[in-house]
């Protein structure tokens, strides 16, 4: 008996080993793929290396990443928002709002645009994705700007040695260049430009070559807001129409019953 179960024993730990053995690890295009944005760099026709890297391979790096980053960027923002992603924006459309109302006096409109988001829950996405599409050119702009500008501090340390501005130092730069790559950073832009547009017009140390008028987005804001309210001012017709269709029916149905429960109830002169 002890032997059997011995053998018993012996046999379930081996099949158990198998069983692990036998379990492959997951693929690298299987592994979750890190989110957000991310430069390609399978096809760079340059490369670096922390310990062999001299200066002149380092700035040819820097400068073809850029290059080929602004390009894949612009493809990235061209995909549309996932719903989390959406989620994660509300509270930068409400800054927008209130730095239109700050900017223009637009108190009244902007306040029926907060109102969308937070009356409505349930369909705040839908809402937003309005707003989104109608600001879609000036929030790429303004991810253009911030990368723009991001980008002249990377080209300002190409000055300096390879000692002092080291290829780690680089790869955290060009991974804050990635991070810019994102919605969020195009309207905080613009918010930043409509804040600008409260004050007089002061010395910028950074000048972009793109430009993003602050009146366009408020009339975009502006539309947007009358458009969404006008359609939910719509289905709430349409919606009372049809309780008081409903109201009308069930009352005609009711007359109905009346008057036939009062014919029954009337003697027949015939069986009098």
């Amino acid at each position: 008996m002890k032997q059997t179960t011995s053998l018993f024993l012996v046999l379930f730990g081996t099949l158990w080993l198998m069983s692990g053995c036998s379990q492959k690890a997951p693929k690298a295009d299987e592994r979750k793929k890190p989110l957000g944005f991310h430069t390609d760099r399978s096809r760079f026709m340059n490369t670096i290396d922390a310990a062999t890297s001299d200066r002149k391979e380092r700035n040819a790096f820097i400068d073809e990443f850029i290059a080929k980053s602004d390009i894949q960027c612009q493809t990235y923002l061209n995909k549309p928002l996932t719903k989390s992603q959406r989620q994660s924006k509300s509270g930068l459309y409400m800054n927008l709002f209130d730095a239109t109302s700050a900017a223009f006096g637009t108190k009244e409109i902007t306040d029926s645009a907060k109102a969308l988001f937070i009356k409505n829950p349930h369909k705040a996405a839908e809402t937003q994705m309005a707003y989104e599409k109608a600001l879609s050119t000036e929030i790429k702009f303004g991810v253009q700007i911030a990368r723009e500008r991001y980008a002249r501090t990377i080209l300002i340390k190409k000055n300096r040695l390879i000692e002092s501005y080291t290829i780690p130092m680089v790869e955290k730069d060009l991974q804050k260049y990635d991070k810019l790559c994102d919605y969020d950073y195009g309207l905080i832009e613009i918010n930043n430009i409509l804040r600008r547009a409260q004050k007089p017009k002061t010395y910028q140390p950074f000048s972009s070559k793109l430009r993003i008028d602050p009146a366009t987005i408020r009339n975009k804001v502006e539309a947007v807001t009358i458009e969404v309210r006008r359609k939910e001012e719509k289905k709430k017709e349409k919606h009372s129409n049809k309780n008081i269709q409903y109201e009308e029916e069930m009352r005609m149905t009711e007359t109905s019953l009346d008057s036939n429960t009062s014919l029954s109830a009337t003697p027949n002169s015939d069986a009098l």
